[in-house]
């Protein structure tokens, strides 16, 4: 019998704050969502993640992900400069984009609008928000697990 390798895909997250990190975490196992969540702590980090530059370089560990998940809040580079730089590639811009934040203002949510992001969620991220969202995807593939 030949040995099968299946990849799964994965998705990204790019959060700065631990505990917010670990409920999108919960959020997601809650949902039943089981593909790999890769969490990255500062827009450059997300940037160099897409671009495979220094830590991630190796393209094969970190493939370019289902979908990318932005707190806008972020330091040094933020969010809204991640998801412009995102957005001006033409190379990342078919990644589809979740903004996941504390703010409800709608300069923000508006801005998210303008550059394409395909959903703006107020934190805490819940299970029915990432369904909703990777049920708007077309294509979309998850991996679905059942509680235990």
């Amino acid at each position: 019998m030949p040995n099968i390798t299946v990849q799964t895909s994965r998705i990204l997250l790019v959060e700065d704050d631990h505990d917010d990190a670990a409920l999108a975490q919960r959020a997601f196992h809650k949902a039943n969502v089981w593909n790999p969540l890769d969490v990255v702590r500062s827009g450059q980090e997300a940037w160099d993640y897409l671009t495979h530059q220094g830590a991630f370089a190796d393209a094969e560990k970190f493939p370019a992900p289902l979908f990318v998940l932005v707190d806008l809040n972020l330091p040094g580079m933020d969010g809204r400069e991640l998801i412009s730089r995102i957005q001006a590639d033409s190379g990342l811009r078919r990644i589809p984009l979740l903004v996941v934040s504390t703010s409800d203002y709608e300069k923000d949510i508006e801005f998210g609008r303008k550059l394409g992001v395909q959903h703006y969620v107020i934190k805490p991220l819940q299970p029915q928000n990432i369904l909703a969202f990777i049920g708007a995807l077309p294509g979309f593939q998850i991996i679905l697990g059942t509680a235990k």
